[in-house]
C-alpha cells in the first residue's frame, strides 16, 4: 500500500473483524459479501408492482429486517467460531487495511479475515493478505496488511464502503461548519 502503489481510495473507520493466520496467501476467502443485498431491493419493487395492499408490504419488510437481525445474530457466532483473532480496521481501501489487535503478529505472516461491514444485515467481506510492516500510533501497534487474495464481490463491497464512509465524514464536516 505504499503511496506509488496506491490505486484505491482508503478511508479511516472502525469496523469489527476477525482472523485467522493461514500458510496460504493465494486462498480463497471463506466468507464472501452479501450476495442476497441487492436482491432485496429488487423482490420490494416487484411487491410495489402487485395488488398487494402496501401496508402489507411494510409489514413483511418490518418482518425480514427483524429476521435479518436474528440470523445476523447467529452468523456471528459461527464468524468468531472459525476466525479466534478478533481486531478492529482503522482504515481501509480495495488493496489493503490497517488493524489493531491484542494479538501479536509477525511482518510476513498471512491472515485470513472476516470484515463486519455491517452488522444488520449482516455484511461480511472476506480477504486474504499480508502482513507487511508495523507501525506504532500513540503507542499502540497498528497490523498494516495488503491483499494478496480477494474476490472481485468483495473489493467491490469495499469500495463501496468506503465511498459510503467518506459521503458521512464529507457530510459531517459540512454540518459542523454550518454550526
Amino acid at each position: 500500500m505504499s503511496s506509488q502503489e496506491r490505486n484505491y481510495s482508503r478511508v479511516e473507520t472502525r469496523i469489527k473483524a476477525y482472523a485467522r493466520r493461514t500458510p496460504f496467501a493465494n486462498a480463497k476467502p471463506i466468507f464472501t459479501g452479501c450476495f442476497a443485498c441487492d436482491m432485496e431491493e429488487q423482490s420490494t419493487k416487484n411487491l410495489y408492482g402487485s395488488h398487494v395492499p402496501r401496508e402489507l408490504i411494510a409489514f413483511f419488510q418490518r418482518m425480514d429486517e427483524k429476521l435479518n437481525m436474528i440470523l445476523s445474530l447467529l452468523s456471528q457466532g459461527n464468524i468468531q467460531d472459525d476466525f479466534p483473532i478478533s481486531a478492529e480496521v482503522i482504515e481501509i481501501s480495495g488493496a489493503g487495511l490497517q488493524f489493531i489487535s491484542d494479538e501479536s503478529f509477525e511482518v510476513g505472516d498471512t491472515l485470513e479475515m472476516a470484515l463486519i461491514l455491517s452488522q444488520f444485515p449482516l455484511k461480511v467481506v472476506g480477504v486474504v493478505g499480508n502482513i507487511h510492516r508495523r507501525v506504532k500510533v500513540k503507542n499502540i501497534p497498528v497490523w498494516v496488511v495488503s491483499f494478496t487474495s480477494i474476490r472481485d464481490i468483495d473489493r467491490e463491497k469495499i469500495v463501496q464502503f468506503v465511498f459510503q464512509e467518506q459521503r458521512e465524514q464529507i457530510r459531517g464536516k459540512r454540518s459542523e461548519a454550518d454550526k
